[in-house]
């Protein structure tokens, strides 16, 4: 019942995640934990017999995961945790023979009421410019949280695409048993002038205490930011309007799990790059899985490819090493303000957010009269500005000359004149 009670905790607090294989994987785990630590063989390790100085058929000790993992990798922001075990297999009681002299019998040493096993060690863990050094005992947390802060990172960890995450786990497992010996010795002595030689039986008995030395090492990679778009359509902030492939180069250090595109609010295309599966660790660990594949499916309204890492230096804000994405979706607009919003989240929930707003014009209107293109008319273009798209548009029809209005300007004008000049002298008269 308390087991049971255990396993809900842990499944309820257990980290959530968008790609279920994930979360599966995590909460699998998490729970197994508990029982990596002081199992018989919780690795299917390699058995021997026990032997009068090794009493361990199974001594055992590695690193077996990080918490959450996919492809050998975690990310910075996943507070991660590595999952470690150690197992000892040992029997309750062995007998082994013995011979100290070969004139002599075999003898006998017996092992027997054995201590419960005893580990100690360290597990140390390089990233970046820091190496971090964890007490080990047969007791310790598993997992055990690590600090993956990047800024433990230098400009040198983003010359690959992921930092590099190392890890060296050393441990002395050590057991106490009763013994009972019984042996036999040749010896000579001297009576009454004779010398007289046999074996001579010897008992003793006591505790010994058996060692064995363990090691293991483990890389992994953790995905770090930053992740940078270029959108390669529409590239300018307007245009016309009307049909369009938009076009954006995804370049990312944190591998996406799901993408979705959205033109002025309304989701126009999704996309999973990756699938995820599941398998089963020789320590019954979960190990997620991806696998890239180009998409140019109808259904989901997008296409991507992706190609091997490149240093896309002039095109982004950190100089690294990024492995590109290159998406292509279709879109319709009709004249307005618009937006692009693509939402980028990784395998492990991580989200970024991608947003380009632009205008959309329609072109200025036209009429086609006699002599427009296309019936022997010219062709006049239109120079780009802030407000539209250059575009070639028929020559305009030239109109008629205006009519010369002078003369019946003068007409008016005379008689006004005229009036004029005799009210001024009417005026001087009086």
């Amino acid at each position: 019942m308390r087991m049971a009670f255990l396993l809900f905790i842990i499944v309820l607090f257990a980290p959530l995640f968008s790609v279920a294989e994930m979360g599966q994987a995590s909460s699998q785990n998490t729970a197994l934990a508990p029982s990596l630590l002081g199992a018989e063989n919780a690795c299917s390790a390699p058995s021997r017999l026990p032997s009068e100085d090794d009493i361990f058929s199974v001594a055992d000790a590695r690193i077996v995961s990080l918490i959450p993992q996919v492809g050998n990798t975690t990310s910075d922001l996943a507070n991660a945790s590595i999952l470690w075990s150690w197992s000892a297999a040992f029997p309750s009681e062995a007998r082994f023979s013995i011979r100290d002299e070969a004139r002599c019998p075999a003898g006998e040493i017996r092992y027997f009421s054995p201590s419960s096993p005893t580990l100690s060690g360290a597990l140390s863990y390089s990233y970046g410019n820091s190496t971090e050094t964890l007490p080990l005992s047969a007791t310790s947390a598993n997992p055990i949280p690590l600090n993956l802060s990047a800024t433990k990172l230098a400009d040198a960890d983003f010359l690959q695409p992921f930092a590099s995450l190392s890890f060296i786990l050393r441990a002395d497992l050590s057991i106490i048993y009763s013994f009972s010996k019984s042996s036999y010795a040749y010896r000579c002595s001297d009576m009454d002038g004779y010398t007289g030689c046999g074996c001579e039986k010897n008992h003793d008995n006591g505790f010994r205490t058996f060692k064995r030395s363990l090691s293991d090492a483990r890389n992994f990679s953790v995905e770090v930011g930053p992740n940078s778009l270029l959108w390669l359509n529409p590239p300018l902030s307007s245009r016309l309007a009307g049909n369009g492939d938009g076009k954006v180069a995804l370049f990312a250090r944190r591998l996406p799990a799901n993408l979705s595109l959205a033109f002025r609010g309304k989701e126009i295309a999704n996309a999973q790059p990756y699938s995820f599966s599941v398998a089963t660790g020789p320590c019954g660990e979960a190990i997620v899985g991806r696998e890239f594949s180009s998409s140019d499916d109808a259904a989901t309204g997008v296409f991507i490819n992706t190609s091997a890492p490149i240093f896309p230096s002039q095109l982004v804000d950190k100089n690294a090493s990024y492995l590109p994405f290159y998406l292509e979706f279709p879109w319709q607009a009709d004249a307005g303000r618009a937006n692009f919003t693509i939402v980028f989240e990784d395998a492990f929930s991580h989200q970024q957010i991608f947003s380009r707003e632009f205008s959309v014009r329609e072109p200025t209107p036209f009429s086609s009269l006699p002599g427009a293109a296309g019936e022997g008319g010219a062709m006049e273009k239109r120079e780009a500005s802030d407000d539209a798209t250059s575009a070639a548009y028929p020559t305009r029809q030239q109109q008629a000359a205006f009519p010369d209005f002078s003369i019946i300007a003068v007409a008016f004008a005379f008689p006004l004149a005229i009036g004029a000049l005799a009210l001024s002298r009417r005026l001087e008269w009086l």
